[in-house]
């Protein structure tokens, strides 16, 4: 890598995705490694420290002293697992994301056409209903003189409803 500064490697040539999979390979790689030499410790120390036996020990003593210190050498190991697991979560992250950043431009179009006509749609949705409201208002004027012919209101005698009942006391 070159350096921009001095004992400043250059990370920018990662953004590309080729040297980026190359370099995470080399993590996993480094930290499958080291995953490999702290199970190999692992495997020593437990050996090591649940076999010392001191006079007057339990039966569990020696496996719970070791405990204190396998606990770090495990510690060590799931970190390095997570670490091998999170280099290549970078770069299946990285790669959708250049898929993505080059297939929004064609979405963006698609979306815009789609408004488009979703816009000329309601345009002459609009102008059918003006059209249709308009002859709807001067359809009334010219047919006046057939309205006029329409049967008359009921007789005064006649009840329409309950309330013409309780007005009449019924």
């Amino acid at each position: 890598m070159t350096s921009i500064n001095a004992g400043q490697p250059d990370y920018s040539r990662l953004l590309d995705l080729d040297a980026l999979a190359a370099w995470t390979l080399d993590r996993q790689r480094e930290h499958t490694a080291d995953l490999a030499a702290y199970e190999a410790t692992l495997a020593q120390f437990q050996a090591a420290l649940r076999s010392e036996n001191v006079p007057g020990d339990g039966l569990l003593s020696a496996k719970l002293r070791a405990r204190r210190v396998e606990k770090h050498i495990k510690a060590l190991a799931r970190a390095s697992r997570k670490a091998a697991a999170e280099a290549e979560a970078l770069r299946t992250s990285y790669a959708g994301h250049i898929a993505h950043v080059t297939a929004l431009p064609a979405q963006r179009e698609a979306k815009a056409l789609k408004k488009a006509g979703r816009r000329q749609a309601l345009g002459e949705l609009t102008s059918k209903s003006l059209h249709k409201t308009a002859s709807a208002l001067t359809a009334p004027a010219e047919t006046a003189e057939t309205t006029e012919a329409a049967p008359a209101a009921p007789a005064a005698g006649t009840v329409r409803g309950i309330n013409d009942l309780w007005k009449k006391g019924a």
